[in-house]
């Protein structure tokens, strides 16, 4: 599902809004069918989510912040090495995230949502600080999500970017969504 608009346009605000960052004042959100805010320690294992700049453990390596994520997600031995190749990242496992580029550290923040194996993926801006190689690869890795099953809410100011992601799009402005339905 793609999030189209321009910037400022209040798709982030949506994004936080759905993993509680932000509380509505009006109108109703639910999520894995649960109410927003109510529902969220029934929903948040489920769902993995990449909102504004991602934080990290600056002196430990992508390999370390993995692992760490993955006992705090309650998985335990994840798969960090099989999450590690999926979004690239294999050559830069055991480098520190602090030396990593802003395209890295946005593959890093996808392994994280990964990591969890979650139903649900809220990516917002994910080509964000990529470069064209890298672009590609996580278009292919968004569709592939979508394709094992995974409910893929994607936001982008770009709409070439969100056709060749999404299958359903709402068109956001001004914090309204004034239209929806398929990409076509």
């Amino acid at each position: 599902f793609g999030l189209l608009g321009p910037n400022g346009a209040g798709k982030t605000t949506v994004i936080r809004s759905l993993v509680g960052l932000v509380r509505i004042n009006k109108g109703e959100i639910r999520l894995l069918g649960e109410s927003v805010p109510s529902g969220l320690p029934r929903t948040l294992p489920r769902v993995g989510a990449i909102v504004e700049g991602p934080a990290f453990f600056p002196r430990f390596t992508v390999r370390r912040n993995l692992q760490i994520l993955a006992r705090l997600s309650g998985k335990g031995h994840a798969p960090v090495d099989q999450v590690l190749e999926r979004v690239g990242l294999t050559e830069r496992a055991n480098s520190n995230a602090k030396d990593l580029s802003l395209g890295m550290r946005q593959r890093l923040a996808i392994a994280c949502t990964l990591i969890k194996d979650p139903q649900v993926l809220l990516f917002d801006e994910p080509a964000n600080g990529l470069d064209p190689s890298g672009i590609v690869q996580v278009r292919e890795l968004i569709r592939q999500l979508g394709a094992e099953g995974k409910t893929v809410l994607v936001s982008s100011h770009i709409l070439s970017e969100i056709r060749q992601v999404a299958d359903s799009v709402a068109i956001m402005s001004k914090g309204r969504c004034m239209s929806y339905g398929t990409v076509q």
